[in-house]
């Protein structure tokens, strides 16, 4: 008899309302998990494109250097356009470059630069503008311009092109390069006060970099 009772209970099985409730809770915790689950895969590939870039300037940097010599010998001047204009072509001409934007012209670029911490503009449209700056589409379809300040320039990446968010630490980054031709980070004792350094999130680049590529901000 008890045999009997034990074979019934196993044969039961689930009632339409028990599979629709489960169902339920299946979908509430999934759509509470996926969008953090979402961000986190974006983000690495996000830093993995940025190590990508990391690589292929520091490889187009050293070219550079042995052909023309250490950056803090080229004269390297704050908003002086022919120098700004040679520094620009002599990477454009190394990097896959798809598309080359001249000066004013700001459709290589997605604009604005947002902050990571408050989500405003950091770099506007009309700011880029009146800096008079040149960029370049890659054939990956990396969107960079470049800065030349006295004695270093930094150079501006969004790795995801004109995806969004377009902000500062998620896709958009800044790498600084100093006088000897070295990546270094914008607060480096190596660059001028001119050089940018009063911006924290230039550097999520450099943290990253110095972080063994994991991001601790």
């Amino acid at each position: 008899m008890l045999r009997g009772k034990v074979g019934s209970i196993f044969l039961r099985g689930f009632t339409l309302a028990e599979v629709l409730i489960t169902l339920g809770i299946i979908g509430v915790v999934a759509a509470m998990t996926m969008p953090t689950l979402i961000t986190n895969i974006q983000e690495r590939l996000n830093i993995t494109a940025l190590r990508t870039f990391y690589s292929t300037l520091s490889k187009a940097t050293a070219i550079i250097v042995a052909e023309h010599g250490e950056p803090s010998s080229w004269g390297l001047r704050n908003n002086d356009a022919a120098i700004s204009n040679e520094v620009f072509e002599r990477y454009s001409e190394i990097l896959r470059v798809q598309k080359v934007c001249v000066e004013n012209d700001s459709s290589c670029f997605p604009f604005p630069i947002k902050s990571y911490v408050t989500g405003n503009p950091v770099i506007t449209e009309s700011q880029y503008r009146s800096w008079a700056l040149k960029s370049f589409i890659m054939q990956n379809g990396m969107t960079v311009f470049i800065d030349v300040n006295n004695n270093c320039y930094s150079v501006f990446v969004d790795v995801n092109g004109f995806k969004k968010p377009n902000t500062f630490g998620i896709d958009v980054f800044a790498l600084m390069i100093n006088g000897k031709g070295r990546i270094v980070s914008f607060d480096d004792e190596s660059i001028p006060n001119d050089g940018g350094n009063d911006n924290a999130e230039y550097n999520y680049a450099y943290r990253l970099i110095d972080n063994n590529w994991k991001k601790d901000y």
